[in-house]
């Protein structure tokens, strides 16, 4: 009897070893290397000096509705006229709410639908109070041997400055795609774009313009910041999370703070708080599958094992990726408590408390679902919860990472980059992209550079910076993407191989 128990606990190991291998081996794939290409030639010195031109146009919104500063903006603009003659003289250029950007490059084969690249126009402030801390100022555009400094070379007038001067050199060599190309350039995306790109994406549909496919600020080739990952890895953003703010508030019984109630305004509030955090929403790990079988065989065997069966090892990686700030928030609607406001005076009770909570709403958590959560985890009919007009999305749709769009920006970043594996994955952050999507099934989000540990928080960040020649790859990688989404059938990429 125990020999019978024995032999079927045997067997069970024996086909779960092997079962366990072959959705390893199905899953841990390998992307075959696509050959080198010549690259278009590009004088680095150049555009670091055209990227400074534009970072010394502040172009900061004057307030948190995205007020455009119109000298900053015009002042961009005119360089943008005179640094790239060709581009205004051959494509077309529309102003759209005043400062938004939108070039069409007309392609030979009207009948196909366009492309689109995109750039925003506005950049972040830098703090009053840390401008010390800056080693160069940061809008003085300042050039060294290696850097170009300043706000916006990350963020995202590096993307600006890339597509321009590479439709620039193409130009000169007397290229004409065969599919239209658009470049879309909002003015207030760091305050949501609705006032630009927003416009803009109204102005596609109403035209009844369907385009192939985007590809925005987002991504990149990450290099040593892809967790359990060594060595570079593209990521290209299929989605976004979704965004929700609401304001909590509480009404208590106001009065001298040497009566107080049994519980004030104040007490009730942190209480409510208190359960949101320690009550996250739950984890679906089965997000990073697509990350993960994109990076294949570049991540370590244990975890290509690990994610290829989440079934038998979802907990050591739910344990794993939840300690990971950035790995945590992409299998998770994330709760953030950022404000907190009650009382003036501190012998007083106050009447009211409230604070603002923010979500990051993972793709298939909705708003309704996250408000359900709330008031459920909170529990108290004396805390309300409302919305913040115009602080809340859905999550964007994810795009699919197969067929012509995604296949030849992938093509693209492999030849550019030297062959990085490509992968997709879902982005924590926002982008402009959100107004497209009424017009375009395949939106992807990849800025064209290496990234490692040194880049890290940059972007809004003290010391924002970006290599000279990075920023020279990104050129050459824009007049490629330019080539293969300029194509009729664009191109389908090498595949993958086991």
């Amino acid at each position: 009897m125990l020999a019978n128990i024995l032999y079927v606990i045997i067997a069970i190991l024996i086909v779960t070893t092997l079962y366990v291998v072959v959705r390893t081996l199905v899953f841990a794939r390998r992307q075959r290397n696509v050959t080198a290409i010549v690259a278009v030639p590009v004088d680095d010195a150049c555009v670091a000096q055209h990227l400074a031109e534009a970072v010394r146009c502040p172009t900061v919104p004057l307030d948190d509705r995205g007020t455009p500063d119109p000298e900053a903006f015009e002042r961009l603009h005119r360089m943008l006229e005179e640094t790239y003659p060709l581009v205004h003289r051959i494509l077309e250029r529309e102003v759209v709410s005043g400062y938004s950007l939108l070039y069409t490059w007309r392609g030979t084969q009207s009948e196909l639908e366009s492309v689109m690249v995109m750039a925003h126009q506005d950049v972040v402030s830098a703090d009053p109070a840390s401008l010390d801390q800056w080693t160069h100022p940061p809008f003085a555009g300042h050039v060294t041997n290696d850097f170009i400094w300043g706000r916006g070379t990350l963020d995202i007038k590096n993307q600006l400055i890339g597509i321009m001067e590479a439709a620039e050199t193409l130009l000169s060599r007397g290229y004409q795609p065969e599919r239209t190309i658009l470049f879309g350039m909002g003015h207030d995306e760091e305050t949501g774009g609705v006032n630009g790109c927003k416009v803009m994406g109204q102005l596609l549909r109403d035209r009844g313009i369907h385009l192939a496919g985007i590809v925005d600020e987002g991504g990149g080739i990450f290099d040593g910041l892809a967790a359990g990952v060594r060595g570079p890895v593209a990521l290209v953003g299929v989605s976004e999370k979704g965004y929700l703010t609401v304001e909590i508030t509480v009404q208590g019984q106001p009065g001298h703070s040497s009566t107080p109630p049994p519980q004030t305004a104040i007490g009730i509030l942190a209480g409510a708080l208190a359960r949101l955090e320690t009550h996250p929403f739950p984890t679906r790990i089965r997000r990073l599958r697509p990350m993960y079988h994109g990076i294949g065989r570049a991540a370590p065997i244990y975890l290509q094992v690990a994610f290829a069966n989440v079934w038998l090892f979802g907990p050591f990686l739910r344990r794993w990726l939840t300690a990971i700030p950035e790995m945590n928030a992409s299998i998770r609607t994330t709760t953030a408590l950022t404000i907190v406001q009650g009382g003036v005076e501190d012998n007083t009770v106050p009447s009211e408390a409230r604070a603002f909570v923010n979500f990051r709403l993972l793709p298939g958590d909705s708003i309704a679902e996250v408000l359900a959560r709330a008031t459920k985890v909170i529990d108290d009919e004396r805390v309300t919860i409302t919305p913040v007009p115009g602080k809340f999305n859905e999550a964007l749709p994810i795009s699919p990472a197969r067929g012509p769009a995604y296949e030849g920006l992938k093509q693209v970043i492999r030849e550019i980059f030297d062959n990085p594996p490509v992968a997709p994955y879902v982005m924590l952050g926002g982008t402009d992209c959100q107004h497209f999507v009424p017009v375009c099934d395949h939106i992807y989000r990849f800025t064209s550079l290496v990234m490692d540990e040194r880049f890290r928080g940059l972007e809004h960040g003290i010391d924002e910076r970006i290599p000279i020649d990075g920023m020279g790859k990104m050129v050459q990688f824009y007049a490629r993407l330019f080539q293969a989404w300029g194509t009729p059938g664009m191109f389908p990429g090498q595949g993958e191989v086991s």
